[in-house]
């Protein structure tokens, strides 16, 4: 490869984030707020040398976009998106001022967005080590619907072969949840499962690449998914207390396999450099 099949850049800023609309269209979110939205395919009116243009340039955030996602392919002119001001929005490409809505705003923006078309809602994370469901027709409310034991870093792309998610956190815990129960159900009791929790050291010389260890056999767990700090382990003396933990320890990728018969294997990239990869329909 000596160059690539599209090449452009939105006007006077730089791109942060990129979602597919259609097998032959993007959308890309931006650092002044806007989104731009491209079409691949050549058009038969540009020059060879003349740079594409975005059909679509629309001011969706007041700053920058942090994760764009389409609810491609059951709503395909939908995007839901994240912004560093807190702000989770949900907007319609074919008229974004008057076809929009928010949900809660958060202190802190994510940077994790993913449409699952099994639910028709879109998974994210919030400031609090939660996991929160926002369904397309209901987007102004937030389901929470899995809990992790400190910071949200990884959520792997939802299937379209069934409906459980796959987060993971910077202790080193990758967590399957199936949040249907809660979707059709908001008080329905919540089960999740966690895949395998990693640690690691560094090594004695400075050469080493430290070493790391894996924790297998979980059972599934009920979690209370309350927003109180009652009883809460990170609770002490009345003070909340943050775990630190080192970058190789993070969980900082994750992926299901898109093909239908092997759409229970899962993946998941440490920090560290390791990769694993499990059947977890067994």
């Amino acid at each position: 490869m000596y160059s690539p099949v599209f090449e452009s850049k939105p006007p006077s800023t730089i791109c942060t984030c990129m979602t597919w609309l259609s097998p032959t269209d993007i959308a890309v979110g931006c650092a002044n707020g806007f989104i731009a939205v491209w079409s691949i395919l050549p058009s038969q009116d540009e020059k060879p040398e003349t740079e594409a243009l975005p059909y679509i340039y629309q001011r969706h955030h007041m700053t920058y976009i942090l994760s764009v996602d389409s609810a491609y392919p059951t709503h395909a002119h939908l995007v839901a998106t994240t912004s560093m001001d807190g702000e989770t929005r949900l907007s319609s490409l074919l008229d974004h001022q008057k076809d929009t809505v928010e949900t809660t705003r958060m202190r802190m923006g994510s940077a994790h967005l993913s449409y699952s078309p099994f639910l028709q809602a879109f998974f994210s994370s919030d400031e609090n080590d939660f996991a929160r469901l926002l369904a397309v027709r209901r987007f102004f409310s937030t389901t929470a619907v899995a809990r992790l034991p400190s910071t949200v870093t990884a959520l792997a792309q939802c299937s379209i072969w069934h409906p459980s998610a796959l987060l993971g956190c910077a202790s080193g815990t990758a967590v399957a949840a199936n949040p249907l129960r809660r979707l059709l159900y908001g008080k329905e009791k919540h089960w999740q499962q966690t895949w395998f929790a990693h640690e690691w050291v560094s090594g004695k010389s400075d050469d080493s690449s430290g070493i790391s260890r894996f924790h297998d056999g979980f059972k599934a767990e009920s979690v209370s998914l309350l927003r109180n700090l009652l009883g809460d382990r990170k609770l002490i003396n009345g003070t909340m207390i943050i775990t630190i933990y080192d970058e190789p320890t993070h969980i900082t990728a994750l992926s299901w396999n898109l093909s239908k018969r092997c759409a229970g294997w899962a993946s998941a990239g440490m920090g560290c450099g390791l990769v694993r990869v499990e059947d977890l329909a067994i």
